[in-house]
């Protein structure tokens, strides 16, 4: 699957996400992770605290036609996960991620 189709099909998934769960702050993408799945971690104030990132797997969609791998952590917990005080996933890492902020990718677009 080449890069592009990857991309839109994120964004959608990230749109949808804060149009269903209006606790989720911000969503980050862990692009360096395989083409075949999409890894992904919700930062959502609405979550309970488990203290570790806590994955599971949403099966392919006609929408979304990849396996996606997502976490669920609170705000507190993301900012331990940048710090290293809680792990990544096995073969996760903050090298490469895009983080899509619930105010940008919902604020309405611009007239032309």
């Amino acid at each position: 699957m080449s890069n592009q189709p990857l991309v839109e099909m994120v964004r959608r998934l990230v749109r949808e996400h804060f149009d269903l769960e209006e606790g989720i702050e911000s969503v980050i993408w862990f692009k360096n992770g395989t083409q075949h799945e999409i890894h992904i971690i919700e930062v959502n104030r609405n979550t309970i605290p488990e203290g570790a990132i806590l994955t599971f797997y949403l099966r392919p969609t006609n929408e979304i036609p990849l396996p996606i791998i997502l976490g669920d952590v609170t705000p507190e917990e993301w900012e331990k996960v940048k710090q290293g005080l809680i792990s990544l996933p096995a073969g996760w890492s903050l090298d490469d991620i895009e983080i899509f902020e619930r105010e940008k990718v919902l604020q309405p677009a611009e007239p032309h």
